[in-house]
């Protein structure tokens, strides 16, 4: 039986330390490309630079969480004219508080 988004735990499944490492390194670049942030009903919507560079953070963000948070759902939006880039993430009930903690700058943390 296949399980479904809703039915996966609210959890990542890093080590502290690995966390504390993917804090440091992958999710600290992702955060300061982030030039603006828009809370969404069940995650975040995450504006940044439409140039290579940010759009490679946002790739290997991606990449990376998919692997240790199953649960997220991940949209992406490159606006034309090589216009800003939106990732929006979402998931299931309880992912927004986890957003919050790991995605958002300190100061857009709604």
């Amino acid at each position: 039986m296949k399980q479904g988004p809703d039915d996966l735990p609210i959890a990542c499944c890093l080590t502290s330390a690995e966390l504390r490492e993917r804090e440091a390194t992958l999710l600290a670049q992702f955060k300061s490309a982030v030039i603006e942030t828009e809370e969404l009903p069940d995650g975040y919507a995450f504006r940044v630079p439409g140039n290579g560079e940010s759009i490679t953070i946002i790739a290997e963000m991606i990449m990376a969480e998919r692997e240790c948070c199953p649960f997220l759902t991940f949209d992406l939006v490159a606006q034309p004219n090589m216009g800003p880039v939106i990732v929006r993430v979402n998931g299931p009930a309880g992912s927004k508080e986890f957003l919050k903690t790991i995605l958002c700058k300190p100061e857009a943390a709604i």
